[in-house]
């Protein structure tokens, strides 16, 4: 059960009480009331016989005594009137009653004896009465006789029943009245908040940190949302702390593996380098010598084959080398454009020969940038044969330049301007598995590739203060965007 329910079923059952106590007391107010009032008009009404009958001569007069019984009667409360006199016992009463009047006369008895008028409460025939009797004197004080008077009291029953139903309706009327109100102020002030309160912690506990409670109220719920606030707010600090620092963890960790690699291929390429690099002279020169000297047309070109692979091992070995042990860059001022329409002209033939067609997108009011032209040349000619590699059967190339203000990736401020360059092509694509390791050493997907193309573009980016991002699709093509540093002029 919510606690909005059981607060209101608690005050209800307190209200309940209240309201039945005082519909109990006031009902036991009102019968009092009513018997006053009865009893009051018993004794006005003695008051008027006694004053009349003691005036009356008995036995002359007796005509007159039935006459003022049968007047009196008339109100309707009255259920009749027993008039006794003595010595002679003579009886009136009223024409309405009927059976043994001994009791009562016996009461009259009583109460001219002690002197004293006495009233109590009686059945005649199943109608509750109340019987007021008092004693009669003549003009010397002596006792006469005596006179009953019987009201019927059975209106005031009828007083107290709709007296009940009154209060039963009032009281259930305060009852739903009450308890509605309750119910609205508990769902408003209490149900609700407690309700938005608990979804909101079961967001923070399913990792939304970014909750927030806003209640403009000044009550205890107002301060626990506050501290909730609060403490989802540490929480939020607390968990961008852990991800910087698991960030800059994972940044160590990569420059470390980085560190490792180079020194793996560092010692690699000098040993290969020192190792293979005499005899791949000795064999080159074999090879030249043996061409003179042998005139033969298949042993010509196998050994133009042998001579291939040799120039091949060799070109490994010097992109070995010259990734580890880079040259510092000899920053120049360049075009961006002049730069991409000149190493685009490098490959002009291969482009014609595979039918591709190359649309261009280079905006000539592009700021310039700063860096090594061997070396942007190497990394725009990589990125041009690798997206001709992905369409041997003809496709479409697209390059284009733009200007862009965004933060370096992986950082949150230090906005400067970039210039963006996108090479996309409408190739093969690339699997994610493959997208994930292409810039790794070694890693190749061709049949004759070295796997470092992509490994040496992307540290001449890095060493140009850029990076590159990559996206692709199997079927669709692959697209590349470089980010370079634009020159901008000092204030």
């Amino acid at each position: 059960m919510k606690l909005g329910t059981k607060l209101t079923l608690y005050l209800s059952i307190i209200i309940i009480l209240i309201l039945s106590g005082y519909g109990y007391f006031h009902i036991l107010s009102r019968r009092d009331i009513l018997m006053r009032k009865m009893k009051v008009e018993v004794r006005s009404i003695s008051q008027t016989l006694r004053v009349s009958l003691e005036k009356i001569s008995i036995p002359r007069e007796m005509e007159f005594v039935q006459e003022l019984i049968d007047a009196v009667e008339e109100e309707e409360k009255i259920l009749g009137i027993i008039v006794y006199y003595r010595p002679k016992g003579i009886i009136f009463k009223s024409r309405s009653l009927e059976g043994e009047m001994e009791p009562y006369v016996e009461l009259i008895q009583k109460t001219m004896e002690d002197d004293l008028p006495k009233g109590e409460f009686r059945v005649y025939k199943k109608i509750p009465v109340f019987s007021y009797s008092f004693p009669l004197k003549d003009r010397k004080g002596r006792n006469i006789g005596g006179v009953s008077i019987l009201q019927n009291a059975s209106f005031v029953e009828m007083e107290i029943r709709k007296a009940e139903r009154d209060i039963f309706l009032i009281i259930f009327i305060l009852l739903c009245g009450t308890v509605i109100f309750i119910l609205l102020g508990m769902k408003k002030w209490i149900s609700r908040p407690i309700a938005q309160l608990v979804e909101t912690t079961k967001e923070l506990a399913r990792g939304n940190l970014n909750v927030h409670i806003e209640w403009k109220r000044r009550d205890e719920l107002s301060e626990l949302g506050q501290a909730f606030n609060q403490m989802a707010m540490e929480l939020r600090e607390a968990q961008e702390k852990i991800i910087q620092e698991a960030d800059r963890r994972l940044e160590l960790e990569r420059t470390l593996r980085h560190s490792e690699k180079l020194a793996t291929v560092g010692q690699l390429a000098s040993g290969l380098a020192h190792e293979i690099g005499t005899p791949l002279n000795i064999i080159t020169g074999r090879i030249e010598l043996t061409k003179r000297k042998i005139k033969d047309e298949e042993v010509q070109k196998n050994l133009e084959i042998v001579a291939q692979q040799t120039d091949r091992i060799t070109k490994i070995i010097k992109q070995l080398l010259g990734y580890v042990r880079k040259k510092k860059a000899l920053e120049t001022r360049l075009n961006i454009n002049e730069l991409l329409e000149t190493t685009l002209s490098f490959i002009d033939y291969q482009i014609l020969r595979q039918n591709v067609k190359v649309i261009k997108d280079l905006p000539r009011d592009l700021p310039p940038i700063d860096g090594d032209r061997d070396q942007l040349q190497q990394v725009f000619l990589n990125l041009f044969i690798n997206a001709l590699q992905a369409m041997p059967r003809g496709g479409t190339l697209r390059l284009s330049a733009s200007l862009k203000q965004i933060s370096k990736e992986g950082s949150e401020g230090n906005r400067r301007f970039y210039v963006e360059i996108d090479v996309e092509d409408s190739g093969i694509g690339m699997e994610r598995e493959v997208l994930e390791n292409i810039f790794n050493p070694f890693f190749t997907t061709k049949d004759s590739g070295s796997g470092l193309g992509l490994m040496v573009t992307q540290g001449i980016v890095q060493d140009h203060e850029g990076w590159i991002e990559v996206a692709s699709e199997v079927g669709k093509g692959s697209q590349f965007k470089i980010y370079l540093p634009a020159y901008e002029e000092e204030e």
